[in-house]
């Protein structure tokens, strides 16, 4: 069976040299990315770069909404999430439709934004509500594979919970009954946001195994990770391997959300 792999990188903000080396590796192989942007930190130098990237190759470069800030004060603390039960439908609603112009004022009246990714993943009811009503269509969040996370997953959704404590429930795959939003999430971390999560070998192996429990699979890649010492050559070797995956093909998040929503019609 072939198996649908989605890319995802997130914490796109400023430009950078990681930035500019990571989207020329990825459009160098034809590999689609959905690039998720947090909008307070999105440069309009990084935003001409961006665009002008995505003119070259228009079906390799996505863009996405990635929260407003990716941080909030709760209880004098600041904690590097922006949405759940800390904060009201009201206020989640202005965060996000606060970033969404930030993005349209960057990217031009014109740009069609589907995907919103809640920074490290984390929503209640309301915040899928409010990502509902600014306009987007697909949530794109975690949705991993091991067997204790699809048990829990499992009797989430026979309850109708939205979370399992702060973790969301996912619907990976299809369309969310809490919400309306079809949901498409990541299953393998290629790391963390600081640190990589394994060796290449480990995140094949990741990909692997995700692919014996659904036909489609997402990573998740945070830019920056790349740029840092000790992770020289990682993403060129784990890229030659991923163009070879046997029955994969590779899609952007948007453009994969169009097909198979389509064809549960």
């Amino acid at each position: 069976m072939t198996t649908r792999i989605f890319l995802r990188d997130d914490d796109v903000g400023a430009l950078t040299p990681a930035l500019k080396d990571f989207v020329g590796q990825f459009a160098e192989r034809g590999l689609p990315v959905s690039y998720q942007i947090i909008p307070e930190r999105f440069t309009a130098e990084a935003a001409e770069f961006m665009l002008a990237e995505r003119a070259k190759a228009p079906t390799l470069i996505e863009f996405g909404q990635h929260g407003l800030r990716h941080e909030m004060q709760v209880g004098g603390k600041t904690e590097y999430y922006e949405f759940g039960p800390e904060r009201t439908y009201a206020q989640q609603l202005a965060d996000i439709e606060a970033g969404k112009a930030l993005l349209t004022a960057r990217l031009g009246a014109g740009e069609r934004l589907q995907v919103f990714t809640p920074p490290r993943h984390r929503y209640d009811r309301n915040t899928l509500n409010a990502v509902r009503e600014t306009g987007f269509s697909v949530l794109s969040a975690s949705s991993y594979t091991s067997l204790p996370h699809r048990t829990a997953y499992a009797v989430g959704r026979v309850l109708g919970l939205t979370n399992l404590g702060r973790p969301g429930v996912p619907w990976h795959g299809r369309r969310r009954p809490d919400c309306g939003l079809f949901e498409l999430s990541v299953a393998v971390g290629v790391d963390d946001g600081a640190n990589l999560a394994g060796s290449v070998d480990a995140v094949l192996a990741g990909i692997e195994q995700a692919r014996r429990h659904t036909s489609t699979v997402g990573l998740l890649f945070h830019h920056e990770v790349f740029g840092r010492p000790g992770a020289e050559g990682y993403l060129e070797e784990l890229l030659s391997w991923l163009i070879r995956t046997p029955d994969a093909t590779f899609h952007a998040i948007g453009a994969l959300h169009n097909e198979l929503d389509a064809a549960a019609e």
